[in-house]
């Protein structure tokens, strides 16, 4: 079945007609301040399928997950029970923030970014306790079941919001203080321009939240193509053996008389160790927003931008200070396996 369709209002059809998205793309317009597509769009989805736009509402297994979704918000279904939600902008840009819709009155777990490197959890009921960089959302839900008098007591389900690569555009989600779920899509390359982003964010829902998340990596493995889901990776042959990896013991106060101190205590206590991850501390680096000495402001980690790829001077030969490292780190790895026995190095890498 195919229809033309004059402006993004074709979202909120009938649920029959709720799932719609573009068959060709002839680019965008604006007619009287309201957002037109020059394109052909095509029925998608029928009307047994448990996830719908309807009333400006995404409905999900018979919940309203978000409400007052916006008129350019893209639906576009990926398997029986998925689908990825998207947007469309009238200009074209290297970055974007979209509004998906008012998410409220749930129980919700983000896992987000908290500095470049780092995730960690939090929860709440509403939007606005969404983060920014978010990478993973999940919201519990409940039904009533079949309507049966045997299913009196609402049983739960969950919803998962994640956000994806999208062609050359990374997504993370965020709240804002009208409890609105909004999404942020970026290039990271001002060169890199677009205005419309159909594979931003998928949304799967499950009674099981462990085995809902597994499924929608399976479905985005199969999707993309570009990754393999953790069980059908091969274990590096490193993992065989007792290892230490030198975060917690330095942060970024990482040098190579640390390192050496942190080996010998391993070795004379009867644990050596046979692999190392030289991590975060080694590099190059520099961060304009945070200045040596201040206290650490949050967010400002996000300013931390690779300076070059060689080591730092901590770790170079024009360092005097620097121990065993006469050639550069290249010299300290290969003195440390020697002196320690170490098998495996490797490094963090920051870019």
């Amino acid at each position: 079945m195919e229809m033309n369709c004059s402006t993004v209002n074709s979202l909120h059809l009938k649920p029959s007609l709720a799932f719609v998205l573009p068959s060709k793309s002839n680019g965008i317009i604006l007619n009287n301040g309201r957002l037109r597509f020059r394109e052909l769009w095509k029925h998608s989805m029928s009307q047994a399928t448990k996830a719908f736009i309807k009333d400006g509402a995404l409905r999900i297994n018979g919940r309203e997950a978000l409400l007052s979704v916006p008129e350019n918000v893209v639906v576009k279904p990926s398997s029986n029970e998925s689908l990825f939600l998207g947007a469309v902008s009238p200009e074209a840009s290297s970055r974007h923030v979209f509004k998906l819709g008012v998410v409220k009155d749930f129980k919700l777990l983000s896992l987000f970014r908290f500095n470049i490197w780092w995730m960690i959890p939090r929860i709440g009921r509403s939007g606005s306790d969404i983060p920014t960089e978010t990478q993973l959302l999940l919201l519990e839900a409940k039904f009533n079941g079949d309507g049966s008098p045997q299913a009196n007591k609402p049983l739960p389900f969950y919803i998962l919001f994640l956000p994806v690569l999208d062609g050359q555009f990374r997504s993370s989600l965020q709240g804002n203080s009208s409890n609105e779920l909004e999404f942020c899509i970026e290039s990271g390359d001002p060169s890199v321009k677009s205005s419309k982003f159909l594979e931003a964010v998928l949304v799967n829902y499950g009674e099981d939240p462990y085995g809902l998340v597994k499924e929608s990596i399976k479905i985005l493995q199969e999707r993309k193509g570009t990754f393999l889901p953790r069980e059908n990776k091969q274990m590096p042959g490193m993992l065989d053996w007792f290892g230490w990896c030198t975060w917690d013991a330095f942060y970024h106060d990482l040098s190579p008389q640390g390192i050496r101190e942190g080996l010998r205590g391993l070795s004379e206590g009867g644990t050596p160790a046979k692999f190392l991850i030289i991590d975060d501390g080694w590099q190059d680096v520099a961060n304009e927003f945070q200045k040596e000495g201040e206290p650490v402001v949050e967010g400002s980690y996000f300013g931390g931008r690779l300076v070059g790829i060689r080591e730092n001077s901590k770790f170079r030969s024009d360092n005097p200070t620097s121990e065993g490292t006469s050639n550069g780190l290249k010299d300290f790895i290969t003195s440390i396996k020697e002196t320690f026995g170490v098998k495996y190095v490797n490094s963090l890498q920051l870019f």
